[in-house]
């Protein structure tokens, strides 16, 4: 292979360039403790419950949505999951998961059938989420002392978290790869107006994708729940943030119908070794949000002059 052939290969563009994955990891090298055991497990828990959001995320952008309110539905997700643990580790699973799942039928329903802009409709139901999880707790994180649900949140020496990671991330790759359902997920997010001519269902392709993505989150607050022992109302503030810049980096885009689960996956890589780094470095935690916002700016700005140097 040639040198010009190697820089514009897939892999040389997605590790050094979008996102410059191995140029973070070689300066990481000379951080005191980056590569130590500890470090690493902290980096696997950290990355765990954000990567299955923006699993959720990327399909979503895919499709040509966005998703406001995965931070509260995770939130949600975890309450629910502490509150049902009398029932059994199996139930308060699928109930945080069906919470989940139902917020992202009302996200599809306010986008598809009202047609309602997607940063609008995701924002509001945000905002009722949150509120309604704060009214329910009082404001109050609920406890669990569940042996076996605090043991979910563990595991030596890789977290259960980061396994549960890599079963959504097989998943959703073979659902958006090897089956007719991916196909139509892009073609969506390509032309919307095409896609309804060739004779796809586009409202509910679209809603299934919110569904994902919020049943995702509810998974991602029971396993936060876990770790915590606590299912909080007032946690995933920033973590619309946090994932839509990992998607961003991975390849997807605001205008739809890009975007790779693989991509997804070194965006999320980029986006936690990058805040682990800034933690290192001991910066506190509003100069690592300025950091990513100003990441998350400089990422919208990129794909707009992206999409207007294309040929129409």
């Amino acid at each position: 292979m040639t040198g010009s052939a190697l820089l514009a290969s897939p892999i040389f563009v997605r590790f050094f360039v979008k996102p410059p994955l191995v140029p973070l990891l070689v300066y990481a090298c000379f951080l005191n403790g980056f590569w130590s055991l500890g470090n690493m497990r902290t980096l696997a828990e950290s990355v765990s419950t954000d990567g299955i959001i923006v699993v959720g995320m990327t399909i979503v952008m895919i499709a040509g949505g966005f998703d406001l309110s995965v931070g509260a539905v995770m939130a949600m997700g975890g309450v629910a999951a502490v509150v049902l643990l009398p029932y059994g580790l199996g139930v308060s699973a699928i109930g945080a998961a069906t919470v989940g799942g139902i917020a992202g039928v009302f996200n599809g329903t306010l986008v598809t059938r009202l047609r309602i802009n997607p940063f609008i409709a995701t924002l509001a139901v945000m905002v009722m989420v949150r509120g309604g999880i704060l009214a329910y707790t009082d404001t109050r994180p609920v406890v669990s002392l569940d042996d076996t649900f605090l043991a979910l949140g563990g595991g030596q020496p890789v977290p259960y978290a980061f396994m549960v990671l890599l079963v959504v991330l097989l998943v959703s790759h073979v659902l958006l790869n090897t089956r007719a359902w991916g196909r139509h997920v892009y073609a969506v997010g390509a032309d919307e107006r095409a896609a309804a001519m060739s004779g796809l269902r586009v409202k509910l392709i679209k809603t299934q994708c919110y569904v994902l993505s919020g049943a995702f989150a509810g998974i991602a607050g029971l396993l936060l729940a876990a770790r915590l022992g606590t299912g909080s109302p007032i946690i995933g503030e920033a973590t619309p943030l946090t994932a839509a810049a990992a998607a961003l980096i991975g390849g997807a885009s605001l205008r739809g119908g890009e975007g790779s689960i693989a991509g997804a996956f070194v965006g999320l890589l980029f986006v936690g070794c990058l805040i682990n780094v800034m933690n290192l470095l001991g910066l506190p935690s509003y100069y690592q949000r300025m950091t990513i916002g100003g990441l998350l700016i400089a990422l919208v700005v990129a794909d707009g002059m992206l999409m207007r140097l294309r040929p129409r």
